[in-house]
């Protein structure tokens, strides 16, 4: 009997010394904190890969037993973090690779002193979302919404890719797959406009804008709405220079003047030292299939046209070190941006939401056209203006 009553001791404190643990959590004021514990989470470790202070892509492991675990890891701002979960059955494979949809991560926004926790389950996807903070709270709203159908698309998308071009089922799930995926953006955008003080419905929109799921009316309609409160959020400073690049990179406007020491070969850059060419500004990284393909297009019309146009490429996603392995080799060697933060985020600056992206500038420097994708077009333009 006195064996039983330790044990039974025994187990109250162990229960007791875990839950004032789980109560008294506290996280330091420079970190974030996100645990949980998540049915059919069989994994031993999940991942996460983020860019550290100086650039450098930096992966973590997340260690999960049972179904739980906890992580925490410095930050300094309000930062979109997802982890990939590792579990094979949320892995949408194709013969080649694999497409690394949203409803297959666990996402959510982290302050610094935040503690998120995650509950829910994985099945053939990560039906499982954030609480802890209002941010989190509101994210999982939307992601609860949109991510059953996000996997639904996706799983579809696969089994096209498994059928024979002539198949009539083909046209039968591409119809499915722009229902569902039109509705998911439906939701998206009901949601940012209808949650003006949300921190996750700035994140969104500012998603939506990189991804171009947004017109710019109703873009700059719900920025208009958002309350003064985000003002200081580091989304909502993002979506005021996309707001700010709707305006400034209209067809005919001129391109205003900057200078920046971010570029590849470390060369201090001023716009306007191009006035007099015709310039062609292209968007681009070596991750960006199209880029890649059009890049030999590029330096041909840049040695065409040597003496009326010049070329100005901006490089997005890469270290230097890719970079100069990609472009040496090849000799392209026309100027090249770094997209970088504050100044030096040209992304935002020309409010560029696909890749590659190509604007034809005059001699005084004002936009002629736009294009976004690959686009022999683009050349077909520079042909008219400069032959």
């Amino acid at each position: 009997m006195i064996k039983n009553f330790i044990k039974l001791g025994v187990a109250f404190f162990t229960i007791a010394f875990f839950q004032t643990c789980k109560e008294e959590i506290k996280v330091p004021a420079d970190s974030f904190t996100v645990s949980g514990t998540i049915e059919g989470l069989d994994t031993e470790y999940m991942s996460r890969s983020y860019r550290d202070a100086e650039g450098n892509r930096v992966s973590d492991s997340i260690f999960v037993e049972n179904g739980s675990f906890s992580y925490t890891a410095k930050i300094d701002q309000p930062t979109f973090i997802f982890f990939w979960p590792n579990v094979e059955s949320t892995m949408k494979r194709t013969e080649t690779g694999y497409y690394p949809v949203k409803s297959s991560q666990l996402a959510f926004l982290a302050s610094p002193g935040d503690h998120i926790v995650f509950n829910g389950k994985v099945t053939d996807y990560i039906n499982a979302y954030p609480s802890g903070t209002k941010a989190n709270e509101d994210l999982a709203s939307i992601n609860s919404k949109v991510f059953p159908l996000m996997n639904t698309s996706i799983n579809y998308l696969l089994e096209k890719g498994k059928l024979e071009k002539n198949d009539p089922r083909q046209s039968v799930l591409e119809d499915s797959i722009k229902h569902l995926d039109e509705k998911v953006v439906a939701l998206k955008k009901e949601f940012v406009l209808s949650n003006p003080n949300s921190e996750a419905a700035v994140w969104y929109l500012s998603d939506m804008m990189l991804r171009n799921q947004v017109s710019d009316y109703d873009a700059v309609t719900a920025y208009n709405a958002f309350s003064d409160n985000l003002k200081t959020y580091p989304f909502y400073k993002a979506v005021t220079k996309r707001v700010a690049g709707i305006k400034s990179t209209k067809i005919g406007n001129t391109v205003a003047n900057f200078s920046t020491n971010n570029t590849f070969t470390g060369d201090s850059f001023e716009f306007n030292s191009l006035r007099g060419k015709y310039v062609l500004i292209d968007f681009w990284g070596t991750w960006c299939g199209p880029c890649i393909a059009e890049m030999p297009k590029v330096k041909e019309y840049q040695e065409k046209y040597k003496d009326k146009l010049v070329v100005l490429g901006v490089n997005q996603g890469d270290t230097k070190e890719q970079v100069e392995k990609f472009i040496t080799p090849n000799n392209y060697t026309w100027t090249h941006l770094m997209n970088g933060n504050g100044d030096d985020d040209f992304v935002l600056k020309f409010n560029v939401a696909g890749f590659p992206t190509k604007f034809i500038i005059d001699p005084e420097g004002k936009i002629l056209y736009r294009f976004v994708g690959d686009s022999e077009e683009s050349f077909t333009v520079l042909d008219g203006l400069l032959e």
